[in-house]
């Protein structure tokens, strides 16, 4: 769960996160669950609708189920401030309860956190390695692989359209004696549509430089690296950039019931220092003179940038924020949740497609095209299949 809180400590990205992690579950289950469950919301919405709203004859008993959750709490609360007062009591007594269970799932969820730390340093050693092949420092002996992977006839039946056909097109051809693995982090950034979203064209040439991105955890926080090569945008003081997300691991004492998980309560970016005229997050633009004749004058304007991530909102009080101030920050958490629990460690099998979101299947229309693409991730993995554990975001959407 992924929530805007109602914190009056509210910083850099000014938002709380409620973090659940769960175990995984299989793409296509989760999958339809959600799409019966949508499918039955819209049944129910669609009921609502067609009925009077108060008007509940004796032929009509709706079920709480089936009202919007508004409405439904509505219900629930008018249900149990009508109990008799021994009922009330026993009912409170639960609650009561309930916190305590609350401090346990506090616990529990620490340790899974120092588990999670546990485990994502043993396998370090194996992030060099990979780090290294990326690079071209390592040159692996031949493989051959070992495990199964069964034909999907569907993916075959896309890939000989000519839509797919036109698409492939645009992918470039590395030549035989190509280092490493050319632009790995870029393309694994480039398959992830959150993520992709904030890169920009004129950052690519930039993450091409990318080499590794690494996770490291404190007891109450945890920091995404990204380590660069020497290149011609970043000083040499800059080669490593930081982005810092603060961990709550106890319930808010206002809101206990709504305790799901750690909560992410701020982050903190990092400075970034520019080779001269390299700021990729600036602009030059010429403005024309009124007066006919002037010169025209150059003024240095924001614009858009995948490099503006290390660079979070101020501290501010968020209930005074705007919409879109809120959905910058959603996306930031999520983004970096994200890089945490699938893209660090799984990077490889983006890049691969072994696992991919299905975030814009829902946007495809009825055209050929976007029914060819979208059924593209009907057969496979993607990172659906933690969508219990993965940020949803209540009060705020990601971009």
């Amino acid at each position: 769960m992924f929530n805007i809180g109602t914190s009056s400590e509210v910083s850099s990205t000014a938002t709380i996160v409620n973090v659940k992690d769960a175990m995984n579950t299989p793409t296509a289950s989760i999958s339809n669950c959600n799409r019966i469950r949508s499918r039955s919301r819209s049944r129910s919405r669609s009921r609502s609708r067609s009925r009077s709203p108060g008007a509940i004859s004796d032929s009509f008993k709706l079920s709480p189920a089936e009202m919007p959750s508004n409405s439904r709490r509505a219900f629930l609360q008018h249900m149990v401030d009508n109990l008799p007062k021994t009922v009330r009591n026993r009912v409170l007594a639960l609650k009561h309860n309930q916190l305590q269970q609350i401090k346990i799932s506090e616990q529990f969820f620490r340790e899974v956190y120092d588990l999670e730390k546990r485990f994502y340093l043993q396998s370090c050693t194996l992030f060099d390695v990979r780090r290294d092949i990326v690079a071209g420092d390592v040159e692996p002996p031949v493989m051959e692989r070992y495990w199964r992977e069964e034909p999907d006839e569907l993916l075959e039946e896309i890939k000989t359209t000519e839509e797919f056909k036109q698409l492939t097109e645009q992918l470039h051809q590395l030549p035989s004696n190509a280092v490493g693995v050319p632009s790995f982090w870029l393309t694994v950034f480039r398959n992830v549509a959150l993520i992709s979203d904030l890169v920009q064209e004129h950052d690519e040439p930039l993450l091409e430089c990318l080499l590794d991105v690494r996770i490291s955890y404190e007891p109450d926080s945890y920091t995404v690296h990204f380590q660069f090569r020497p290149n011609g945008y970043l000083h040499t003081s800059s080669l490593q950039l930081t982005k810092k997300y603060i961990l709550r691991h106890e319930a808010d004492k206002d809101y206990p019931f709504m305790f799901e998980g750690p909560e992410i309560v701020r982050c903190e970016g990092c400075h970034i220092h520019w080779r001269d005229g390299s700021n990729l997050t600036l602009q030059t633009v010429k403005q024309k003179r009124p007066r006919k004749g002037a010169r025209n004058i150059s003024k240095v304007m924001p614009r858009e940038s995948f490099f503006r991530f290390f660079s979070p909102p101020q501290a501010m009080d968020l209930s005074l924020a705007d919409e879109k101030t809120k959905m910058v920050l959603g996306a930031d958490f999520e983004v970096g949740y994200l890089l945490r629990t699938q893209i660090v460690p799984k990077a490889i099998l983006f890049y691969t497609g072994d696992i991919v979101d299905n975030v814009n299947d829902e946007l495809c229309t009825a055209d050929n095209t976007s029914a060819s693409l979208s059924s593209l991730s009907h057969g496979d993995q993607d990172n659906q299949r933690n969508s219990k554990e993965r940020p949803s975001i209540s009060s705020v959407n990601p971009k």
